[in-house]
């Protein structure tokens, strides 16, 4: 009777990890009680010790609980510098959740799952909001007062257009698969579809940046298997050469990448105003002294924001350059763990890079993407702060199969390594 249910207990414990990749980038209490959901049936379901072993053994889960060790000195060294504890800090104990990912989703058909969930869910908002641009659903109130709002379904832009891409992603690590026919050009088409959201309705300046990369990484994805040294790097140039020709032949991209910020730079050297380039100029220029002040160890965490504060409070006029994270992931790190932190980080970053491409695809393709999205996305913008970029990103990287892709396997080919 008891075994009975913490079988069911583990197979609800599934499904609630499942739905929680489905929730990730559409709403913050559903993911929050979904992941609290999974805790609880993964610690109370069948075979805990044997499950929570096997995941403490994964490269993933490793990764992450080094970076919780290091967050956790952080905040000892905040609690013992400036009396602020700082263990309630749900971006340290978001670290746990690889372990607890893959205690539930130890087999490969279950991660391949969670990853559909969340491919859902970002399709469902890019269809959503190409209905919004034809007039068939209407736009959110924020919209009629932000413009750039428009066409974003439950978060802010930089959010949908961030998980857009991922979907993207993955369309086109699963189409690389295929061999020719009805479902590679469908994939095909639909990874167009999504593209053609980001740049000509989402607009976000934060996912223009992180194109660049991600449609360079793919390009050299295409055609690396084809070539070999100087040939390489000669083609790799000139991939790098035309995506940026084509990003800025768009006048969306265009618009908002050169005349908008160059508009908000000057605004800002000129009158001080608080535009959104302006305030990260201002921002990045202000973290620099409380950088210098603790260059090895840092503040300890969560200390960036209140010594932000406390040095604008001699600042007349700032008041509009307040938030609560830099805008700037390094940065941060920087900042609250020092040198030492960043260090640690690189090196960690480094290494999910390289179990990445011991991957076979579509996997490779997919954990490479993410890791370049959120890489290039935290040159602007502080991810790690963000509860939905936080999430969306470690549920992903957490769950990454390493086991073969299980559906359309009669349409699928190998693709050489690079």
């Amino acid at each position: 009777m008891l075994q009975s249910l913490r079988a069911r207990l583990l197979a609800a414990g599934r499904w609630c990890a499942v739905l929680s990749l489905f929730a990730a980038p559409i709403n913050k209490p559903a993911t929050t009680s979904l992941i609290i959901l999974s805790l609880l049936c993964s610690l109370m379901g069948s075979d805990v010790r044997s499950r929570w072993q096997a995941a403490l053994r994964e490269p993933v889960v490793i990764g992450f609980m080094l970076w919780l060790a290091v967050l956790f000195a952080s905040a000892l060294h905040s609690w013992i510098s400036h009396g602020t504890p700082a263990y309630r800090e749900t971006a340290m104990w978001s670290c746990v959740y690889p372990a607890l990912m893959a205690s539930l989703l130890g087999d490969a058909r279950w991660r391949w799952q969670a990853l559909l969930a969340f491919a859902a869910a970002a399709g469902l908002v890019v269809l959503i909001s190409y209905l919004m641009q034809f007039g068939l659903i209407p736009q959110r109130a924020s919209a009629e007062a932000v413009q750039s709002m428009r066409n974003t379904v439950f978060k802010e832009y930089t959010q949908q257009g961030l998980a857009s891409l991922i979907l993207m992603s993955m369309l086109l690590a699963v189409a690389f698969i295929q061999k020719p026919g009805r479902w590679r050009t469908a994939l095909l088409v639909a990874a167009s579809l999504v593209l053609c959201n980001v740049v000509l309705l989402i607009q976000s300046r934060t996912t223009y940046i992180v194109l660049l990369p991600l449609l360079t990484y793919w390009l050299y994805r295409l055609i690396a298997h084809r070539l070999n040294g100087w040939r390489m790097l000669l083609v790799s140039a000139v991939l790098a050469v035309a995506t940026i020709s084509v990003m800025w032949s768009t006048p969306s991209v265009r618009d908002r990448m050169v005349e908008s910020i160059g508009d908000e730079v000057d605004r800002y050297l000129t009158d001080q105003e608080p535009t959104s380039t302006g305030i990260r100029l201002w921002l990045w220029q202000q973290t620099l002294p409380i950088i210098a002040e603790a260059p090895l160890f840092g503040h300890g965490l969560n200390q960036w924001e209140p010594l932000y504060v406390e040095q604008m409070r001699g600042i007349p006029g700032s008041e509009p350059f307040i938030t609560g994270h830099p805008h700037q992931e390094m940065l941060l790190i920087l900042a609250e763990q020092g040198a030492l932190g960043l260090l640690i980080f690189i090196v960690l970053l480094l290494a999910l890079f390289r179990h990445a491409s011991k991957l076979d695809d579509p996997q490779k393709g997919i954990l490479i993407s993410i890791l370049i999205i959120y890489v290039a996305a935290g040159l602007a913008n502080g991810l790690w702060s963000n509860f939905t970029h936080r999430h969306v990103f470690i549920l992903l990287v957490a769950c990454i199969p390493t086991g073969p892709f299980p559906w359309l396997g009669n349409n699928r080919k190998a693709l050489p390594s690079p």
